[in-house]
């Protein structure tokens, strides 16, 4: 029965021993597989951040290319009442009506070429706001596809 119970014995002394090493192997396979998932996840949320400062500072552009166009908008509409109001107290001063017709042409010219220049100022500031909020897109798009070619 010694014999038999050595060979037990040494049975289960190499079953713990295979059992104690699958599970070292088993824990570092772990640990390699949290490793791995923890720098995944530092990855995947630098790239979140990175994402959010650009939308951030994108939505700030554009802000900031709204209030300018908003200004220049009350900027034409301040101009065009001054002219108008001008254009009625020289209405009033009017002699003749031949001096009030001249006065009453001379206004509206005046608006037509106002409005065309104040058109293009404001078609102007629309292009550089739109270009302000775009371009930073455009550039990420041309980096991704240098990137994926």
């Amino acid at each position: 029965m010694t014999t038999t119970n050595a060979a037990i014995d040494s049975v289960i002394e190499h079953a713990n021993e295979t059992t104690k090493a699958a599970g070292e192997r088993v824990r570092e396979l772990a640990q390699i597989g949290v490793r791995k998932a923890t720098e995944s996840f530092e990855q995947i949320n630098k790239a979140a951040q990175t994402a959010s400062a650009e939308l951030n500072t994108q939505f700030t552009q554009a802000r900031d290319g709204a209030t300018r166009i908003s200004l220049k908008a009350l900027e034409v509409a301040k101009e065009d009442a001054d002219a108008g109001f001008a254009a009625m107290r020289d209405l009033i001063a009017a002699k003749t009506p031949i001096e009030a017709f001249d006065i009453t042409a001379r206004y509206w010219r005046g608006r037509l070429e106002t409005r065309i220049a104040q058109a293009q100022d404001l078609g102007a500031y629309m292009r550089k706001a739109a270009d302000d909020v775009v371009r930073p897109v455009q550039e990420r798009i041309e980096k991704f596809t240098k990137a994926v070619a």
